[in-house]
Parts: C-alpha cells; structure tokens; sequence
C-alpha cells in the first residue's frame, strides 16, 4: 500500500512539476512543504550573494522566513532551506539594501538600521561566516542619514580588500563624507580616496572595472561642480575621471550597473534616455562613457529596471517592475542577447507577479532572483526563487513530502 501511495504520489508531482522548458531541478525548496511552513520571506528581498560554498545570503525589508524570526538578513542553504548556523540573534533594527561578501567569507552589510542584534551599527556592518557582529571592524560612528533616511545603497569589495559604500549620507565615523566612501577593510576611512563633498543627491550602484576604476550611478546630477546627469566613473583615488564622457547622461535614475569582460557598462534604471538617444530602462555604453549604438534593444522596457547582470556567454539577464520589452509580454525577468535582443530561449512562461530587486548569477549559470514577488510563473515563491538556465523555475522536490504522508 504504502509503494502504491509513494507512485501515486511521484506521478501526481511529476505532472505538477513538469515544465516546457526541459528538465527540472527539484534542489531548491523555499517552501520546506513537509513542515507546513511554506511561506518563504514575509517582506522584499533586497539583495542577494553567494558565498564560495554556494549558500546564499539575503537582506532586505523581511522579518521572517519559513515562519522563523529573521530580522532583515539571512542565510540560505544550497536546496533553499533556513541555515540555522548562520546564527544572528534579534538581527538588525531596519532594512538592508545590499551584501557582499569578502574573501574570506565575512559579509559586509549595508542598509538603513542603527543596530545589529542590540549592538550600535549605523548603516553598515561587518558579519563573521556565522552570522555574529565583527566586533574588530572599527565604523565607529558608521553614517549619518542625509536628509532622509536612507543609509548605504550598495556595497562593493575591491581585490585588494578596501570597501565602497554609496548612498546617501555626508558623515562616515564624523568625517565628512558625501554620498561615495572607501573604507578600509579593518572599517576605518580610507584617506587616500577623495572623490570631494560637493556631490549632488545620492548613488544607489557601483560597479568596479578590471582598471579598478569605478564607475558609480544614481539619482545625481553634479559632482564638484560637474554636471554628471545620474553616471560618472571615478578613477582609484576618487577623483573624477574626465576621460568618460556621457555627455548628457541619462534624463532619470541609473539604478544598476554591470561590466562585460570588454569593458563595455550595462545600465539599467528609472530613464528613457541618455545623450538624447531614446533608451527606455536599459543602454549599454562604450568605455568611453558614449552610447553603444550595437546595442539595440528596439522600445525597450515599459518601466524601471532594478538588476542587470551578466552571464558568463555575454547574455544579459534584467529583472525589475516592468511587464514588457519592446513590445512583447515579459513580467519583471528577461534574458537579453548581447545585441539588445530578446533571448526567447529563456522562457519565463508568466514571470512573476511582481517586482525583482536583485538578481545573482550562481557559477552553473542559475538565477537568483529577489523582490518582493509572491509567484513566479504560478508557482508560490515569496521574495526569493531560483531559476534554471532556460527559463523554467528550479522546483522544490524533497522526500520530506514523501515520508509525512507516508506516515
């Protein structure tokens, strides 16, 4: 009987779990169906990375996952269960907006919060692989919020260690510090990097070339008297480099930035243009800061783009609030050619049925995806999925299921 129950079963799931697009993997179950507690995160998954052994951290605006108190940040296993080694007591006091992850495992965090499991830590902190406070990174003060509370926007580790934090602030440890900061990898303020303090509004992504120049987008309009119109790039010390020439720049928002391995810059954002040239949401520009004319992407999206990032093949993958790319149906997820054309290969079905804020490449070339989306393709994921190479979701498939109803 119990045989006849467990093939019954099998063929039931295998009905409900197969899809279009090839094969599935079964590895990664955010639901954790044999205990009940399927409800993934109560709240937006901001930021997502990977650690060397593949787990994944998240942060972001959450409380709970799987039911469980997380306050704003986690660890997840490879098949998207809860790491309850990673151990972070009562969390932080406010929301994460981004993660990285140094090399040797500790987790630079920053975010909105002026505390981190009870112990002071304004909009930036260091984590050890187990989830407690590094108590040896000296932020001191941390930042100010400047003015309003918005903090760190994103994080990003240079090779040699060194910490680039924007936002939107004017203080670090009481130092004057406007809107990009490098700090040193013990927390203390790197001197050496000036970038000035006459920067208008904020920087919301940073992204480090291989030159480790560093090119950094927002919601700005000058710096130092310069007029940068949302995109500049900095040179090592932080000066302005003055030979990346955007000319206008783009007429809103850069919300996300990545760099192919010829240099070139994804950008994508709130925008609908740059340097006069229509480009809805999304551009790709030469070295030189000018616009990549090879890359077409036709109408291009309906509204703002949140991630982009770049596979290993060149094929860009976007994620964000839009419902459309030139035209044709693709709900908050698309991979793009690199020429700007859509990647029908990579088949979303339905997509999700909200917003994607944060996009992760896994080294088999898997997707994960975070936001504030309760399904993807039908399917109930709240803020966190994995998606396979070709479009299709990574299902759970566990023998938890099994064994329960076994019994």
């Amino acid at each position: 009987m119990k045989k006849l129950l467990f093939l019954t079963l099998f063929s039931l799931m295998s009905i409900l779990s197969y899809t279009q697009n090839g094969e599935n993997d079964f590895t990664f179950n955010t639901m954790d169906v044999g205990n009940g507690n399927g409800d993934g995160f109560n709240n937006d998954v901001s930021s997502t990375a990977l650690q060397s052994d593949g787990k994944i951290i998240a942060g972001g605006y959450f409380t709970s996952f799987n039911g469980t108190s997380r306050n704003h940040i986690t660890r997840i296993n490879t098949d998207g269960t809860l790491d309850t080694s990673f151990d972070i007591g009562t969390g932080f006091n406010g929301a994460v907006n981004s993660v990285a992850i140094q090399s040797d495992g500790k987790i630079i965090v920053g975010g909105y919060f002026t505390s981190y499991n009870g112990i002071p830590a304004n909009n930036i902190a260091c984590l050890n692989v187990d989830g407690t406070l590094d108590v040896s990174f000296s932020a001191g003060g941390g930042f100010n919020d400047f003015p309003s509370p918005y903090g760190i926007f994103s994080v990003a580790i240079q090779s040699d260690g060194k910490i680039l934090a924007s936002g939107q602030f004017s203080t670090y440890n009481g130092s004057p510090a406007n809107s990009i900061v490098r700090i040193n990898s013990d927390g203390t303020l790197d001197n050496s990097f000036d970038p000035g303090t006459d920067i208008n509004s904020s920087f919301n992504s940073i992204a480090i070339q291989s030159d480790g120049k560093i090119v950094v987008g927002g919601n700005c309009w000058s710096c130092n008297g310069t007029s940068i119109n949302h995109i500049l790039r900095l040179n090592g010390d932080g000066t302005m480099d003055v030979s990346f020439n955007p000319g206008t720049g783009f007429n809103n928002l850069v919300e996300s930035l990545a760099i192919q391995s010829d240099g070139k810059i994804i950008v994508g954002g709130g925008f609908t243009s740059f340097n006069g040239t229509t480009r809805s949401y999304i551009a790709r520009l030469n070295t030189n800061g000018s616009l990549d004319n090879s890359f077409d992407p036709g109408s291009g999206f309906n509204t703002i783009v949140h991630s982009v990032v770049i596979q290993s093949d060149q094929k860009i993958v976007t994620g964000g609030e839009f419902t459309s790319f030139n035209g044709a149906t693709r709900n908050s997820i698309i991979r793009l050619n690199t020429d700007g054309t859509a990647d029908n290969s990579f088949d979303i079905g339905s997509g999700f049925d909200a917003r994607v804020l944060s996009l992760t490449i896994q080294s088999d070339g898997k997707v994960i995806s975070g936001g504030d989306f309760s399904a993807y393709n039908g399917t109930t994921r709240n803020g966190i999925a994995r998606i396979n190479t070709d479009g299709s979701l990574d299902l759970e498939f566990t023998p938890v299921l099994f064994k329960a109803m076994e019994r």
